[in-house]
């Protein structure tokens, strides 16, 4: 299988001759933050961290001078970003290294042997990949790799999601109530979220629905949660 690269959208492999090194090293690097204080026995450890991740990309490109000057002003296209963009190896192909071109770029171009030899360094400020599948967990799937739904004998619903990553990850959840209800609650660790009024007395049945909230990012969050008028004396907030 040919070894690929993809940068910001272009195949970087289709450009060369081929790769013949790639240092992406075991995680990122990190940095221990010690006490000032210093005993007997050493220091005392308070935190650590992942600094950005460094990945090295070395590569040939065979040839006369002229195929260089191509090979130069191409790469210097798919280089050319001011914000971190995806970068995909294609034995990681779930993966993707949100990254910059970082310092000198470099071609070294052999005249004698017709071979032209370059670097490519990359910044990844996060220090981690990212996953690019999206894994669904419902009913049909569950009890599975991706974790399990109990629905509860007093009629809410337990669900364990299997993070099979190494960071913390914060899911979508999609609910569908099978009957008309004024009232739904998010539970997790660290707190809830309330949406309607948990002691209205439903005692009609809604001849359409009515749209609550509407919201996938943070930022829709802050911006169109807001309070519905018609719900003041049950929903103030």
């Amino acid at each position: 299988m040919t070894f690929s690269i993809n940068f910001n959208g272009y195949d970087i492999s289709a450009l060369i001759s081929g790769f013949t090194a790639i240092d992406r090293n075991i995680g990122s690097s990190w940095s221990n933050i010690l006490s000032d204080s210093v005993s007997r026995y050493g220091q005392t450890f308070l935190r650590n961290s992942l600094s950005a991740k460094t990945i090295n990309i070395s590569f040939i490109k065979s040839g006369v001078p002229g195929d260089w000057v191509e090979i130069r002003e191409q790469l210097a296209k798919v280089l050319d970003t001011n914000e971190p963009a995806p970068l995909i190896f294609s034995d990681e192909p779930n993966k993707v290294w949100y990254a910059l071109p970082d310092g000198a770029q470099t071609l070294s171009e052999n005249i004698t042997s017709l071979l032209a030899t370059g670097t490519l360094t990359f910044l990844v400020p996060s220090g981690y990949a990212e996953s690019v599948d999206t894994k669904v967990l419902n009913n049909d799937n569950s009890g599975g790799e991706n974790g399990t739904i109990i629905n509860n004998d007093d009629n809410s619903v337990s669900v364990l999601i299997n993070n099979n990553g190494t960071l913390p990850i914060y899911p979508t959840i999609k609910v569908t109530p099978t009957s008309e209800t004024g009232y739904l609650a998010f539970v997790g660790q660290n707190g809830i979220l309330e949406i309607g009024n948990p002691d209205e007395a439903d005692t009609t049945t809604a001849k359409s629905q009515k749209l609550v909230c509407d919201f996938k990012t943070k930022s829709d969050f802050e911006t169109n949660f807001v309070p519905d008028t018609s719900w003041t004396t049950s929903w103030p907030t």
